[in-house]
C-alpha cells in the first residue's frame, strides 16, 4: 500500500494547477506517494509538466463537473494510500508541509490533520487553521484573517479545511467518507462532524504551511457559491445535528439564518443564500435519514452569533 495518495480536483487546469502540482511533488519527494488529478472539465486538461520526482501522477478525466466533493470521491476510488492528502488546485505547499502533517499524526486516534494555510496574496495572514463548528451548526475557518505569527502550537481542533488536509483512510472508510452530493462547500465540515462524533481527533500542525488563492473556481460572493453554501448548511444540519441540539438551539439557528440572508441581500444584492436554504429544507427528510447511523454528540463550540462568519467574510475580502 502506498503511504500517501494526494488528490487534486480541478475544473480549469492552467497556471494555478501547474503551480499546485509542482509544489506538491516537492512536498511529497521524501515520501512513498502518488498524485491523482481529478479532471472535472468536459474537454480535458492540457498535458501536465513532466514529473520532477518519482511520485506517480495520474489524471482521471470525468468528462463532467462532479464538484469538489464528487471529485474527491472519484479520486479516493482510485487511490491506494494509507493517508489521503487533499490539496485545492489553487493552493501551493511549502516543501516540508506534507512531512510535518504525517509526523504529527502517528497516534491511532488521529483521523485527520491540517496546517496553517495562508492567503497567497497576503502571505503573512492566515486563511484557515482548521475548522470550527458551533452549536448553531455554523462552520467557519479558525483564525481567518489573523497574522501568521498568531498561529499557535500543535493542538486539537474540530476539523480540517479540505483546502489542504490529511486524512487517515481508515477514518474516512469508518465514517462514510465524503458526501459527493454536497458538490462543493461544507463537505469538509460534514466529514469533520461525523469523525468527531465517532471519536476521531483532528490536529492543527502550524509547521505545515501552504498558500491559497481562494474561491478561484466558484468566485468569492458569487450567486452560485452563496446558493451552494446555503443549501449545504441545511444538509449539514439535517445529517449531523442531534434532536436535542435542534430542540435547544433551533430558534437561534433560525435567527442566524434570517439575519444572514438579510445581510447578504442588502450588501451583495442577491437572494441566493435564501434559495439555497429553501432547496436544502426541501431535502431535509432525506438527509435526516441519510445521517441517522452516524449522528451523535460532538464537541461543538459555543455559539458566537455571526462573529465567526463575519471574520471569515472580512478576511476573504480584505
Amino acid at each position: 500500500m502506498t503511504l500517501v495518495s494526494a488528490i487534486v480536483v480541478t475544473q480549469r487546469g492552467g497556471p494555478l494547477l501547474d503551480a499546485c502540482i509542482a509544489s506538491l511533488r516537492t512536498a511529497l519527494a521524501p515520501l512513498d506517494a502518488e498524485v491523482i488529478v481529478v479532471d472535472n472539465s468536459d474537454s480535458g486538461l492540457e498535458p501536465l509538466a513532466a514529473p520532477a520526482t518519482d511520485s506517480p501522477l495520474r489524471v482521471l478525466s470525468q468528462g463532467r463537473n462532479l464538484g469538489f466533493a464528487g471529485g474527491v470521491v472519484a479520486g479516493m476510488e482510485a487511490a491506494s494510500g494509507e493517508w489521503i492528502l487533499l490539496v485545492n488546485d489553487d493552493a501551493e505547499l511549502e516543501a516540508g508541509a506534507a512531512v510535518a502533517l504525517l509526523g504529527a499524526s502517528g497516534s491511532a486516534e488521529v483521523g485527520s490533520a491540517c496546517g496553517q494555510v495562508r492567503f497567497h496574496a497576503r502571505r503573512d495572514t492566515i486563511n484557515t487553521a482548521g475548522l470550527v463548528v458551533d452549536r448553531l451548526g455554523v462552520a467557519y475557518d479558525r483564525l481567518a484573517g489573523a497574522p501568521a505569527t498568531a498561529g499557535g502550537p500543535v493542538e486539537e481542533v474540530f476539523g480540517a479545511s479540505a483546502c489542504v488536509a490529511l486524512y487517515r483512510r481508515a477514518m474516512l472508510d469508518a465514517v462514510g467518507g465524503f458526501d459527493g452530493s454536497f458538490f462543493a462547500f461544507g463537505e469538509d465540515a460534514d466529514v469533520a462532524w461525523r469523525a468527531r462524533t465517532a471519536g476521531w481527533s483532528c490536529l492543527y500542525v502550524p509547521a505545515s504551511v501552504a498558500y491559497h488563492h481562494g474561491s478561484a473556481t466558484a468566485g468569492e460572493a458569487s450567486p452560485g457559491k452563496y446558493f451552494l453554501v446555503g443549501r449545504n448548511r441545511m444538509r449539514l444540519l439535517a445529517k449531523n445535528a442531534t434532536g436535542g441540539q435542534l430542540a435547544c438551539w433551533g430558534w437561534a439557528m433560525a435567527l442566524y439564518d434570517v439575519a444572514y440572508v438579510g445581510f447578504v441581500a442588502l450588501t451583495d444584492r442577491t437572494l441566493s443564500p435564501l434559495r439555497g436554504r429553501m432547496a436544502g429544507l426541501r431535502e431535509w427528510r432525506a438527509y435526516r435519514v441519510a445521517g441517522a447511523t452516524t449522528r451523535g454528540r460532538a464537541p461543538l463550540a459555543l455559539p458566537t452569533g455571526p462573529l465567526g462568519a463575519w471574520r471569515q467574510r472580512k478576511a476573504y475580502r480584505a
